[in-house]
């Protein structure tokens, strides 16, 4: 089934829930582990209510609404809150210390430039097919490591097979085609924690992400370069979402000194820190493994951060997981979420250096899925599942160390 027809029974099945709504009701995360109830509506004037604990209240549009979009309405839900519905729609709350987390990133189809994904295709844009088998999974939380909005241009002449009819830009349409239509099912079962990427950065679709996206306050038409980290606690279980928008393949001294100065400011224990680009990982160029983003590992090495677990990230399009010497945290990279994929890495990475440390063990994997990882005793058992679910990698994570082993057919 093409996805165009996929997304269209899905809005039609909102549509009839409700003539206002545009996507299901979501939960996310903002500072300090407060919940938020958020929904897209056809106009500031149709803000649903929102039932809390058998009390009912307004929820409130998000003002201004930006040219070119619709409204998002809000709703805080105190902490302690046992159920809590909007429009009959059930919302799912979220669970102190999570036992099962899906991880994965980097969903939009690709338009821009000379590189155009076929986004009629669900293999060759997967996305959809990601979001609803991670839906299935059941977890508690889910993670997404950033870049939402890859429809930059124009669908071209020529390639009108591959993305005719398609929006573009950062607007409700191309939103609603890249995000929120293909994610319908996995937004209204599970709570999400949202990383910024660099497609959301100032030059790209910041609009789309700080009215839709992001936890804070709506701050009308200006875009923030650069988020404060800030902390996200659910029981004893803790994220630092860290903004790494800015962050490039080459960065300049200050910029660097100020991701430094950001790190140093962290105060967490055994806290699993979420940024868009890798501070620890690899890209191929060129057929040569290089880091992936050299500037932010020389920030990590300049603040010495403490009470980090693991460091969550995506940007290179693919599967990877690393442990170090060195005293670094293991190191997870997933940006197979939909996302043209990015060159494998054909090499061996245990052994491999990255700044001051060395990757004592290391996997790849070079296929679209999502990651899973449970609550294994005093570690977590990590599975990365492919597009047919089928398990790819099957890891631990237990303190500094990583392992994979055989994965059974």
């Amino acid at each position: 089934m093409r996805v165009f027809l996929g997304t269209a029974l899905v809005c039609l099945a909102l549509c009839s829930a409700s003539a206002e709504q545009l996507t299901p009701a979501w939960v996310e995360l903002g500072e300090g582990g407060r919940a938020i109830a958020r929904v897209v509506v056809s106009a500031p004037g149709e803000c649903p209510s929102i039932s809390i604990g058998g009390a009912t209240r307004s929820t409130a549009a998000r003002l201004p609404v930006p040219a070119g979009f619709v409204a998002a309405c809000e709703a805080s839900i105190p902490e302690g809150t046992k159920t809590a519905s909007i429009n009959g729609q059930s919302l799912i709350l979220p669970k102190p210390n999570p036992s099962r987390i899906v991880v994965f990133g980097d969903t939009g189809c690709r338009v821009k430039g000379a590189e155009i994904q076929d986004c009629n295709d669900p293999e060759k844009w997967p996305f959809p097919i990601v979001a609803a088998n991670a839906a299935a999974a059941r977890p508690d939380l889910m993670i997404h490591v950033g870049d939402y909005l890859y429809r930059e241009d124009m669908c071209p002449p020529a390639r009108q097979s591959f993305c005719g009819g398609n929006p573009s830009g950062d607007n409700w349409e191309t939103w609603n085609a890249d995000f929120f239509s293909p994610a319908a099912k996995l937004l209204r079962a599970v709570p999400w924690a949202f990383s910024r990427g660099n497609h959301e950065n100032c030059q790209r679709a910041w609009r789309g992400w700080f009215y839709y996206l992001d936890p804070h306050p709506w701050r009308g038409d200006t875009c923030e370069a650069n988020q404060p980290p800030y902390a996200v606690k659910l029981g004893g279980f803790e994220l630092i979402l860290f903004d790494s928008s800015a962050a490039g393949d080459v960065m300049a001294g200050p910029v660097i000194d100020r991701f430094a100065r950001e790190l140093a400011s962290i105060r967490a224990t055994h806290a699993w820190l979420v940024a868009h680009h890798p501070f620890w990982g690899f890209a191929t160029t060129n057929s040569a493994l290089v880091p992936s983003t050299p500037g932010l590992q020389e920030a990590w090495t300049k603040a010495a951060p403490k009470g980090i677990d693991l460091v969550v990230s995506g940007h290179v399009h693919l599967f990877e997981l690393l442990s170090f010497d060195h005293d670094v945290p293991p190191a997870l990279v997933i940006g197979e979420g939909g996302t043209k994929l990015a060159n494998p890495i054909t090499a061996s990475l245990t052994g491999k250096q990255l700044g001051p440390a060395k990757v004592v063990d290391g996997t790849s994997e070079h296929e679209f899925g999502y990651t899973v990882l449970t609550r294994a005793g005093d570690g977590w058992r990590l599975m990365l599942k492919n597009l047919k679910d089928r398990v790819l990698a099957d890891c631990s994570i237990r303190g500094r160390e990583t392992s994979c082993g055989p994965v059974e057919h």
